[in-house]
């Protein structure tokens, strides 16, 4: 896992930090959709308008139909929390916390942690890793700075803190706050879900998931409060604050982290999906979201022009189609006149058709010989598709 590197590598580059209005935006109007192909790459993959069903009523105990929010806290890669709310069309309600050290492929930038993709795009990129990541959808994005929470919800916070938060000082270790449960200020509560601590990534986890769980607690008591977090949305804003107030005041409602493991990389430990993460949780808890039943066909994008950008808007669109990005990379070189899909294999070429449909590629090559063992589809990206466009 490497570091962040916003150098100038073809793979990749700096796109620009959205706006809080820009990223809400982005997620109520593009989120549920796929890019249409249209004729050439000249022209845009443009979305089509995601449809999100109103309710009738201003109150709702459970939110109808499948719907879901990931709230996304702080805007740097060290100092966030991300947690996904959801409601299933039967009425079970979930928020799932996920780490911001996950590691994971950032379509379009490569191997990172979910909390880069903030240093890289903002929120908006991080919906779309998450995406990636568990192959399900996400309609609205939360996207809370610091003072958001001060100004919405109402203190003190009854905080039930299960491993004691301390930080690194010039003197040693200094306890920010002691375990137990204890009354915090809305700003200590923030203080606390974006702060890693001296203890391990599981240790944050847990202080995470009582952050959580006691702001939750403070909108049950204050419904209000999910409107004020949910204001400065410009699109979707009502559906957000639905949806968190039906999730806080859940009597049964399912609150935990993605189930994650210790893995090692060159950057040092990081945290990775564990094995049943996709096979038993998401399936189960997060099931009405997923963009394909099944096995998600595996799919690397190689820049073969050498622009910069050039593999994002191609890896966002195969994501949102239901494919998991699990490479990009700059291809064996950047003179590639014509955009090329490859099937890995006889089992691969409907998979790979597909691709070639979004992309908008009449021909699919075949690759019998020595077929990839980690991907089902190749796509190598060739000038004719312009960087930056989506």
């Amino acid at each position: 896992m490497a570091a962040v590197a916003l150098g100038a590598l073809a793979v990749g580059g700096w796109a620009g930090r959205r706006s809080l209005g820009e990223a809400g935006s982005w997620a109520a109007a593009k989120w549920l959709v796929a890019a249409e192909t249209v004729e050439g790459w000249a022209t845009r993959l443009r979305a089509l308008a995601a449809t999100v069903p109103e309710g009738d009523t201003v109150e709702r105990v459970v939110i109808p139909g499948s719907r879901s929010v990931l709230v996304v806290l702080g805007e740097e890669p060290g100092a966030c929390a991300f947690a996904l709310a959801a409601a299933s069309p039967d009425g079970a309600l979930s928020l799932t916390l996920l780490p911001p050290g996950l590691a994971v492929v950032i379509p379009g930038y490569g191997d990172f942690t979910l909390g880069d993709s903030l240093a890289f795009e903002g929120p908006g990129l991080a919906a779309l890793t998450v995406t990636n990541a568990l192959g399900v959808r996400v309609d609205f994005i939360l996207p809370l700075v610091a003072g958001d929470l001060a100004r919405a919800v109402s203190g003190p916070l009854t905080l039930d803190l299960p491993v004691a938060l301390f930080t690194i000082e010039s003197g040693g270790p200094v306890q920010v706050l002691g375990a137990g449960r204890q009354q915090v200020s809305p700003s200590t509560l923030e203080t606390l879900l974006v702060t890693a601590g001296t203890g391990d990534a599981f240790e944050w986890l847990q202080r995470q998931g009582a952050a959580w769980r006691a702001l939750l607690d403070a909108v049950a008591a204050d419904p209000t409060a999910a409107g004020r977090l949910a204001a400065r949305l410009p699109v979707g804003g009502q559906e957000t604050a639905d949806l968190l107030s039906a999730v806080a005041g859940a009597g049964d409602l399912a609150l935990g982290a993605l189930p994650v493991e210790r893995v090692a990389t060159p950057a040092g430990e990081a945290l990775a999906l564990s094995s049943r993460a996709e096979a038993e949780f998401v399936a189960a808890r997060l099931g009405h979201l997923l963009l394909l039943s099944g096995e998600r066909p595996r799919v690397e994008v190689l820049n073969g022009n050498g622009r910069i950008g050039a593999t994002r808007v191609v890896a966002e669109a195969v994501v949102r189609r239901g494919f998991r990005v699990v490479r990009t990379d700059n291809a064996d070189r950047f003179d590639y006149a014509a955009t090329l899909v490859v099937a890995h294999g006889t089992e691969a070429q409907e998979a790979a058709r597909r691709v070639a449909g979004i992309v908008g590629v009449g021909a699919v090559y075949l690759e019998e010989a020595s077929p990839s063992p980690g991907v089902e589809v190749s796509i190598i990206v060739g000038l004719d598709i312009p960087a930056g466009e989506a």
